[in-house]
């Protein structure tokens, strides 16, 4: 019994050591004129706050490699602060890219 009390407290120990090695993430990322902003939080949700320019689907691909690069298979949340199109015109290409389960605009 002694070895399976050890295994537990070894296991216990690593998990807990894994839920706190999560952060609250903030990926600012270039779109050349505005400023698309990637928040992930400790649980893995995501909300990402405008989309750039629709430049030849420029911005897009620069805002789906810093979702791949915070390992994230979706956008939880897109929210867009207004509708010029240095935040909002890369939303058609982006949606291409990944999904987004839910849009505030």
């Amino acid at each position: 019994m002694p070895q399976l009390s050890l295994i537990f407290a070894l296991a216990l120990c690593a998990m807990t050591a894994a839920a706190e090695s999560r952060t609250f993430d903030i990926y600012w990322i270039d779109v050349e004129g505005g400023a698309a902003t990637l928040v992930v939080t400790p649980a893995g949700e995501s909300m990402l706050v405008d989309t750039g320019w629709a430049v030849d689907g420029r911005d897009a691909k620069r805002i789906h490699a810093v979702i791949q690069q915070a390992g994230l298979k979706k956008i939880d949340a897109l929210v867009l602060s207004h509708y010029h199109a240095d935040h909002a015109g890369g939303l058609a290409a982006l949606t291409k890219l990944i999904p987004v389960d839910r849009f505030y605009g």
